[in-house]
């Protein structure tokens, strides 16, 4: 993991959309501005007036009163890294979010979580891929279960036979709604119904 090195600076620019960092072992950061807000609303002379501090470990903006840790950006890269490439593996018609949470009131809220330094709503990169990894191993195991099903009912459509088998995962309330479609929708594809 890269959260684990213990990263030292040597250099810093800034340009117009990112801040880049030289470290003393030959690697380079870049990370782009909007995710750093008081350098984002910053003018170009107040981002280019930084200093790398003497241990290495941290970068300073003095007309900013900005300090940015090397070790907890290389933390907010490798996490970024991480959450792109699981939603890299997971399709793009999988639902975004199937259980928002609502906070009741006069004005509707959504329910937030602190989550490594960051406000998250709704499912983490790493959450939905879990829901996904669930869903379609689901999607798989019903794959036999739907055809020993349509041979035991000849008679029946392959609507009714797949109308059974979304009954029976609904009665374990194993997925959320938008979960189940998409689920049927898949196991549906891989039987070519």
């Amino acid at each position: 993991m890269i959260c684990r090195i213990r990263p030292i600076a040597i250099d810093v620019t800034v340009d117009e959309h990112s801040l880049n960092v030289v470290l003393k072992d030959g690697g380079k950061l870049r990370v782009s501005l909007e995710r750093l807000s008081k350098l984002w609303v910053a003018t170009p002379e107040q981002r280019c007036d930084s200093r790398v501090s003497a241990s290495g470990k941290g970068l300073r903006w003095d007309h900013l009163a900005e300090d940015i840790s090397i070790g907890e950006l290389m933390c907010d890269v490798e996490r970024r890294h991480r959450d792109e490439r699981l939603t890299s593996c997971i399709p793009v018609d999988f639902p975004q979010n199937p259980t928002p949470a609502l906070l009741s009131g006069t004005q509707p809220k959504l329910a937030g979580r602190m989550i490594d330094g960051r406000f998250v709503v709704g499912l983490t990169a790493e959450q939905r891929w879990v829901r996904w990894d669930i869903c379609e191993y689901l999607t798989q195991q019903l794959v036999a279960k739907t055809l020993k099903d349509a041979a035991k009912y000849p008679k029946n459509s392959r609507e009714v036979t797949l109308r059974r088998m979304r009954h029976a995962i609904e009665r374990k309330n194993w997925t959320a709604r938008v979960e189940t479609d998409w689920l049927m929708e898949r196991l549906r594809a891989l039987l070519g119904w």
